[in-house]
């Protein structure tokens, strides 16, 4: 819910000039300074920061359990800046967030760096092209994972996911476009193998979580009506993990180990799509079709079904509501147990919805809610085929005093349920504070 839970009211805003500006997708309002200052200050409740069951087994090596869930007051501090700059056929822009949390239980700091840059281009009125970086560093997994969630748990430590794309338009005829897309995403988890208590004999969130994902796409865009274009598209993705270390560990002469490069695997999809602009304010995405996975390391391979598909609808004036849903295979942090194949990854489906509705000229709602399902693949039969499902919600209220004075208030809920012993679990947090931005 860090969507929810960190929002510090950042405004993207857009530099005049003295001729036309290029400005894809800023209103009026964004277009009018070329900067922005914010800061939030927020008190909250935690009922279980570290996303642990009620109970869990004594680490130590004892019989029987020990309490896991542990409930904190704190304060949340989330100052920011976001620049843009917009010339007749260029804009740019970036902004920063930087997130503390300080829980008063054991005196646990959480700090959180967002950085996001864009850079849209127009050569000609048929070529254009679009690069964007994200860059993070964060504990919560809302925030380290941009869509499908592959670890929902918290994981202290400065944990890094950086991704860097670019996409390019052109022209072909009236009726036909090409585009070409390239992303590359790399993950690196601070915990090491050296990291892991003595007597313990578990992988380290390194070794089941760094990797590199590299996605390349071509489709051809079909002009079928002014409001429809239909879409033919092929995507290759290579997901390559880059951790030495083991997520299954050996026992000499008795059971064979796993390092993590076992999950290497080449996908490729082929789809077919729609996008349809139904009315100047709603308007939908579909994309459809299939990916075959070749985890070539393991010798194994998989076909399942691909969606990527979203709805979006600007109901009134500042007011706006999108669903979507994205059914793919995705990386774990599950990794099974000696003496069997490891879990080679999951196959998820992620369905949100969210909303932000202003009531008043004064008073804003925002709501968003996500649910995710997910089957793991591989891992022998105390794993595969058995599957969890992750549930988001939070409520956000905001009501401007001012120009430049909000007031926050607000209720984010995770739901953890899992086949597999002491990973459920069940999180509440509230939080009220105040929004200054410039």
């Amino acid at each position: 819910m860090k969507k929810i839970v960190a929002s510090v009211g950042l405004v993207a805003l857009g530099a005049a000039a003295a001729h036309a500006q290029y400005a894809p997708g800023l209103s009026p309002q964004e277009t009018s300074k070329s900067w922005a200052l914010s800061a939030s200050l927020r008190g909250f409740y935690d009922d279980n920061y570290l996303t642990l069951p009620k109970s869990i087994p004594d680490p130590t090596g004892a019989p029987g359990f020990v309490r896991g869930a542990r409930s904190s007051f704190g304060i949340e501090v989330t100052p920011s800046v976001s620049f843009n700059h917009s010339v007749e056929d260029t804009l740019l822009s970036a902004s920063y967030v930087y997130d503390l949390h300080y829980y008063e239980d054991h005196s646990v700091t959480d700090q959180t760096h967002q950085f996001n840059a864009k850079l849209d281009h127009e050569f000609s009125e048929r070529y254009k092209i679009q690069l964007n970086e994200s860059f993070v560093i964060a504990q919560e997994p809302t925030v380290l994972d941009q869509s499908v969630i592959a670890s929902p748990l918290r994981t202290e430590g400065n944990n890094v996911r950086n991704t860097a794309s670019a996409d390019f338009t052109a022209v072909l005829t009236r009726l036909f476009d090409i585009h070409l897309g390239y992303a590359n995403t790399v993950y690196a988890y601070q915990e090491h193998e050296s990291d892991i208590p003595f007597g313990l004999v578990e992988p380290s969130r390194s070794a089941l979580l760094d990797r590199m994902d590299q996605l390349g796409t071509v489709d051809l865009r079909w002009k079928a009506l002014p409001s429809t274009t239909g879409v033919f598209g092929y995507q290759y993705e290579h997901l390559d993990y880059t951790s030495p270390e083991y997520i299954i560990y050996p026992d000499p002469g008795v059971t064979r180990g796993y390092h993590s490069a076992v999950r290497n695997e080449d996908s490729h999809f082929a789809f077919v799509g729609v996008d349809e602009s139904f009315t100047p304010d709603l308007n939908g995405s579909i994309r459809a079709g299939m990916q075959y996975v070749d985890y070539y390391n393991a010798h194994h391979s998989d076909v399942s079904p691909y969606v990527d598909a979203s709805l979006t609808y600007q109901y009134m004036p500042q007011s706006s509501a999108q669903v979507g849903v994205k059914h793919v295979h995705n990386a774990t942090d599950v990794a099974g147990l000696p003496g069997t194949p490891p879990v080679l990854d999951e196959e998820s489906t992620a369905a949100y919805l969210s909303i932000s509705h202003r009531v008043t000229s004064r008073f804003t709602v925002s709501a968003l809610g996500q649910a995710q399902f997910s089957t793991f693949n591989g891992g022998g039969s105390g794993f595969d085929g058995r599957g969890e499902d992750f549930f988001i919600g939070g409520v956000n209220l905001a009501y401007h005093f001012t120009q430049w004075m909000t007031g926050e208030a607000g209720y984010n809920y995770n739901k953890l349920n899992s086949d597999l012993a002491d990973r459920a679990y069940t999180r509440n947090q509230v939080y009220i504070g105040v929004r200054a931005t410039y």
